[in-house]
Order: structure tokens, then C-alpha cells, then sequence
């Protein structure tokens, strides 16, 4: 199934990379900034109309996307970490898992934003 010559590899460590900084340094800011911790000059502005917005909503989304792409990554060489031989049944298994669960995300957000405008 899988070239020995090309690897698909690199666009997973890319995605683990941007997932990983997701984690580290913009969800932190994101979840502080909707629950109302970081206060303006006005007034805070609840989760819910946040997450209704189709912009906000959306970079959200990514970043719960590319947490979950950091997540599943992170399993993967966890494994083989644990020396569990990792071969195409679970690579096809954890990267799949990933697009359905980013699937998954972008399906929800749709459905709310979609929703909320209609």
C-alpha cells in the first residue's frame, strides 16, 4: 500500500508540530480568554456567543483539530516507544482516527454555525 521509497511522514510531524504549539501557547490563551479570566475594558463575552460566531467558532475548531492531530501522533510514536511493532494497520487505525475525529469537529461546527445563521 505505502511506497518504500516516499513517505507520508512529514505531513504528520508537521501536524504534530502545529498541534503541539497549539497546546503549548494558544490554547492556553483561548480557554483563559473565553472564560471570562482575561477581563476589557467592556464586558466579557460569553462562551456561547463565541462559539456561535462563525469566526471564532472556526478558529476554535482548528485548534481543537490540531490538538487532536498532536494527540494522536503522539500515540502513535508512543507506541512504538513501547516497542509495539507499528505497521500499516496501525498507522491506517491512529491516522484514520484522526481524520474522523477532525471530520467530526468540522461536521459539529457546521451544523452550529449553519444553525445560528438560518
Amino acid at each position: 500500500m505505502f511506497r518504500k521509497d516516499r513517505s507520508d511522514e512529514p505531513i504528520y510531524w508537521g501536524l504534530f508540530g502545529a498541534g503541539g504549539m497549539v497546546v503549548a501557547i494558544a490554547l492556553p490563551v483561548i480557554i483563559l480568554a473565553t472564560m471570562g479570566l482575561t477581563h476589557s475594558l467592556t464586558d466579557t463575552v460569553m462562551f456561547g456567543e463565541i462559539i456561535l460566531s462563525p469566526l471564532p467558532s472556526l478558529v476554535f475548531i482548528s485548534l481543537m483539530i490540531l490538538c487532536t492531530w498532536h494527540a494522536l501522533h503522539r500515540v502513535y510514536h508512543t507506541l512504538h516507544d513501547l516497542n509495539v511493532h507499528v505497521g500499516t494497520l496501525h498507522h491506517l487505525v491512529i491516522y484514520g482516527l484522526a481524520a474522523l475525529i477532525s471530520l467530526a469537529f468540522i461536521v459539529c461546527w457546521a451544523i452550529l454555525v449553519f444553525k445560528n445563521i438560518f
